[in-house]
């Protein structure tokens, strides 16, 4: 699998989650990705992870539901002060695969993954968070076409989260 990746920055609202407004574009065989790599805490001490993913021509990725394939899933490394909540999934559409008469939940239209994550400092409260924390994770997917399965992909991500 060939994986891309590019970061740009671009200027940023003064408040909000995104600091400066930086963008990382992924492209792989089978999905391009983009995300905001800078975020801010918010007052609440929580940030949300979100990627926008346009599946290539002709190809899908699995939704919840479709229990028998891998789903398209973002997980975050573990960090003792990272408390990420359950991912949020945008409603996904029916594929037929006529060859098995299977009838599948997919995304193969742009789709958003949402991770929203409490942020906790040495002392227990996020609003004590003074530097900068960075997160890993990983978009887990598999993706295919009319005709075939591609193998299982893993792709790296990463954030910086500012106080």
């Amino acid at each position: 699998m060939g994986v891309t990746a590019a970061a740009a920055a671009q200027p940023g609202p003064a408040t909000g989650t995104p600091a400066k407004t930086a963008i990382t574009d992924v492209a792989t065989d089978h999905l391009r990705i983009r995300y905001v790599n800078q975020l801010t805490v918010s007052s609440g001490g929580s940030i949300v992870l979100t990627l926008e993913i346009t599946p290539r021509p002709r190809m899908h990725v699995y939704a919840p539901g479709a229990d028998d394939y891998r789903i398209v899933t973002m997980t975050l490394a573990e960090q003792p002060d990272i408390r990420p909540r359950p991912l949020s999934y945008p409603p996904s559409e029916i594929y037929h695969f006529e060859p098995l008469s299977e009838r599948i939940p997919v995304y193969q239209k742009p789709f958003k993954l949402a991770l929203e994550a409490d942020i906790e400092s040495e002392a227990g409260t996020a609003s004590a968070v003074r530097k900068p924390v960075k997160i890993s994770g990983r978009l887990e997917y598999q993706a295919c076409d009319d005709k075939v399965c591609f193998a299982p992909a893993s792709v790296p991500l990463s954030w910086t989260v500012s106080p």
